[in-house]
């Protein structure tokens, strides 16, 4: 038997094993290999098993026919071969392939493929194709055509290709497990350059390579792959064990390359694998198993207990396993620390700590307890010295001590149940927080903290929240509760007074919100001393109270107002007199509405203030411009010139008596508004600054307010509001122009400007007659109007004033 006839027996026998082989590798790692893209190693195993099963046949032909299309079938597996195999060592070398290369590739195969399966029309793969017998199997003998050469060049070009990357990645990898993988499939291509040569010299007329060859290819290129993918799986196999453990555990092959890492060494790490070399070396030293390693990671010392172990012993797989110590080693050393500083902490606690003993019966009842230990702070605070009170019962300690106490404190120790709590000490007149807990069974220590100021700011908030501030009376918040609780049978007939102090928005802003306080504190004062002792006294908000009077009928109710009236009628705040109406309402049936007790209460005080409160305004106007005069003999005089000097224009203008005499009182009162500026402005001597002179242009709008809140006043008020406006809309403070300024307000205004250039001031000289008239003329039609100028220049002091006037 000769060597042909050997290797075809070979061949023959061996190409439905290797089929199926190829099939289930094929069809085992496309399982394994779950990913985004297309398994072509399984594509490329498909094909190596259709070439074989299909060159299996073409053996076993019986004649010509069936020889073709075996051939033919086998043929699809040759000519996609290449394609899948260019396909398959990209992926592996993870080299990206465009979608339209694969296009081609695959076009190529197609139209090769197509080439020999129409050869019997054009021969262009073969020029002739006969059957020929070979120690019983029927083999094809061939005359090649061009066609054959070019699958044999595809083949060319993906050994070449395959040859180029795979030199490439080996040049780059790091790795040496990879490197191996790699150059064991480089090596493996390369026996296809004996097939090529084979056939470019003729020799394949004796002994065809093509099959072995591309088997034994394809056979290296699935060994390596299997052999990955149980490398895989071994790999997923220590995954299930170290993946999700709480400690450093990762994976070394027999190059100390790192393989595999489960997430806490990823962190433990900080992803820099080229220090596992270092790290190794320290592990690899000794017996770590029974005392840790210390082992520097960047700037970190780390304390190790090492776990080793041959995960693989044929693949010389080793993992290791490390317990970080160190935490547990600092945990001891903070322990110590801790353990002194707790030590300090009781010792020199602002709290008061002690430590006690409960004593029981025969019946397991506490009777007692003794003090065990106590620190600095607590005798400090409770007055007791440490050495007077540890190894004594509480009853020696205080012979007259509550039950209670003992009782408490028992239900401590024996529940383990802390308690929480606050009390008040007579014996050192402190108020103390307890929090008592047991740090074993039949003790329990006491935690005490003064809260003395706490507890008076709490009594304090909770005294402000139902008190008026400033008056001291209760506040709204506490009448409205008290209303609710008051209002019950028994108390009928209940009496509600309302009191509202008349004129505070006046007195507030003529005399300043200081003496409006005054007012409400004198009121609130007045009206607590004139009520019935049971009698609860609120201030609602502003300038109203009201009084509640349980168990008063509507007798007792106007004795009551009666006193109110008389108390207050003749009390002064300084130079105001003090002014309150009063109003009130009775409940005397249990269906009645208490609220509606206090609204009719409220509409009889309001009707009572519609005529007390004009007056007291009007005699508090007087007030404010006689306290005016007194804080400067200057403006006095000042209004009262320009009082005559407006009447004077008045009356050349032909106005009626009523508008003059009311003109006349408006210029008497036109500076009001300056009793709400600062007297050390008012009398200042020499030019006011930018921020005084701001202040002086408030008056206008004060004198308004002060005015408008009388009725006798209110139209007057319009006028002081108006007088330093300017005819061109360049005064204060609203910049009224022209006619928009009332007639009064522009006579008032030319009045006031000339008396105030003709008198003398402590900076100045005043200006004569002559300068000031030359004044007025100029500034008439810009700041004054010009008629109440002409009328003022031509007749008013020409007819009054011409008599050697000049201030």
């Amino acid at each position: 038997m000769n060597l042909q006839n050997v290797l075809l027996n070979l061949i023959v026998y061996a190409l439905p094993i290797l089929a199926s082989i190829y099939i289930f590798v094929g069809i085992k790692l496309i399982k394994q290999k779950v990913g985004g893209e297309f398994n072509y190693f399984s594509a490329l195993m498909f094909a190596a098993a259709i070439y074989a099963f299909g060159y299996f046949l073409s053996l076993n032909s019986q004649n010509i026919e069936m020889m073709i299309f075996a051939r033919n079938f086998a043929n699809l597996g040759v000519i996609v071969i290449p394609t899948f195999g260019i396909l398959f060592i990209s992926q592996f070398v993870k080299k990206k392939i465009s979608r339209q290369i694969k296009y081609f590739l695959v076009a190529v195969s197609s139209i090769l493929w197509i080439l020999y399966i129409t050869n019997p029309i054009h021969h262009l793969a073969f020029n002739w194709v006969k059957l020929t017998t070979a120690n019983g199997f029927f083999v094809a003998s061939t005359s090649k055509n061009i066609g054959y050469y070019l699958i044999l060049a595809y083949y060319a070009i993906f050994v070449l290709f395959s040859t180029i990357e795979l030199i490439k990645v080996l040049k780059k990898s790091k790795s040496p497990s990879l490197k191996k993988s790699y150059r064991f499939l480089l090596l493996s291509l390369q026996v296809s350059w004996v097939a090529v040569l084979m056939i470019l010299i003729g020799f394949d007329k004796y002994l065809d390579p093509t099959p072995v060859v591309i088997l034994f290819i394809l056979a290296m290129i699935g060994m390596n792959e299997v052999k990955n993918d149980l490398f895989e799986l071994e790999i997923n196999r220590w995954k299930q064990t170290f993946w999700n453990i709480g400690e450093v555990a990762f994976l070394i092959n027999a190059d100390h390359e790192i393989i595999c890492i489960n997430p806490v060494a990823t962190l433990f790490f900080d992803g820099k694998k080229e220090s596992i070399a270092e790290i190794l070396k320290i592990l690899d030293k000794g017996d770590h198993k029974r005392k840790p390693v210390k082992i520097k990671v960047g700037e970190d010392i780390r304390w190790l207990y090492v776990n080793k172990n041959n995960f693989d012993i044929r693949r010389k797989l080793v993992s290791y396993m490390l317990v970080d110590f160190t935490d547990r080693h600092q945990a001891e050393i903070a322990l110590k620390e801790s353990e002194e500083r707790h030590r300090l902490l009781i010792t020199q606690m602002a709290q008061g700590l002690a430590v006690h003993e409960v004593l029981f019966d025969q019946s397991g009842n506490p009777i007692d307890f003794r003090y065990l230990d106590a620190n600095d702070s607590y005798e400090k605070l409770i007055g007791l010295k440490r050495a007077d009170i540890i190894g004594k019962t509480a009853r020696e300690v205080f012979p007259v001590i509550d039950n209670n106490w003992i009782e408490k404190y028992g239900q401590v120790a024996m529940t383990s149940q802390p308690i929480h709590f606050e009390y008040y000490d007579e014996h050192v007149d402190k108020y103390f927080e307890v929090v008592a807990y047991s740090p074993r069974f039949k003790q329990f220590a006491t935690i005490i903290s003064e809260v003395s100021e706490r507890k008076k700011a709490e009594q304090e908030i909770r005294y402000l929240s139902y008190h008026d501030y400033l008056t001291g009376l209760h506040n709204r918040r506490f009448y409205e509760e008290e209303l609710g609780r008051l209002d019950t049978p028994v108390n009928l007939p209940i009496a509600l007074i309302m009191a509202d102090v008349n004129g505070l928005k006046l007195i507030n802003d003529s005399f300043g919100h200081a003496m409006g306080d005054e007012l409400l504190k004198k009121a609130a004062q007045l009206i607590t001393e004139s009520v019935p002792e049971n009698s609860i006294v609120a201030r609602l908000g502003g300038d109203e109270f009201i009084v509640i009077l349980p168990q008063t009928d509507i007798f007792q109710a106007v004795d009551v107002i009666n006193e109110l009236k008389a108390k207050t009628s003749n009390d002064k705040i300084g130079a105001v007199d003090i002014s309150i109406s009063f109003g009130y309402e009775i409940k005397e049936m249990e269906d009645q509405d208490i609220h509606d007790i206090y609204k009719r209460a409220e509409d009889d005080m309001y009707r009572h203030k519609l005529y007390e409160s004009a007056s007291i305004k009007n005699k508090t106007i007087e007030l404010i411009m006689n306290t005016l005069y007194e804080k400067s003999s200057r403006e006095m005089l000042h209004s009262r010139r320009v009082s005559e000097i407006c009447k004077s224009i008045a009356v050349e203008m032909g106005l009626s008596k009523d508008v003059i005499n009311q003109i006349g009182a408006a210029g008497l009162m036109h500076d009001i508004g300056k009793m709400g500026i600062d007297e050390k402005i008012l009398n200042k001597e020499g030019l006011l600054d930018f921020e005084e002179w701001q202040e002086i242009q408030r008056h206008p709008e004060i004198g308004y307010r002060i005015l408008s809140s009388s009725n006798e006043f209110s139209e007057m008020a319009k006028y002081v509001y108006e007088h330093h406006e300017r005819w061109d809309g360049k005064g204060y403070p609203k910049k009224l122009k022209r006619e928009e300024i009332s007639m009064q307000a522009r006579i008032i205004g030319v009045a006031d400007a000339y008396d105030a250039m003709t008198c003398d001031r402590t900076y100045r000289k005043g200006l004569s007659q002559t300068a000031a008239i030359r004044e007025l003329k100029k500034n008439a039609g810009t700041q004054f109007d010009p008629e109440v100028t002409r009328v003022f220049v031509e007749k008013v002091l020409v007819e009054e004033f011409c008599v050697g006037h000049q201030k």
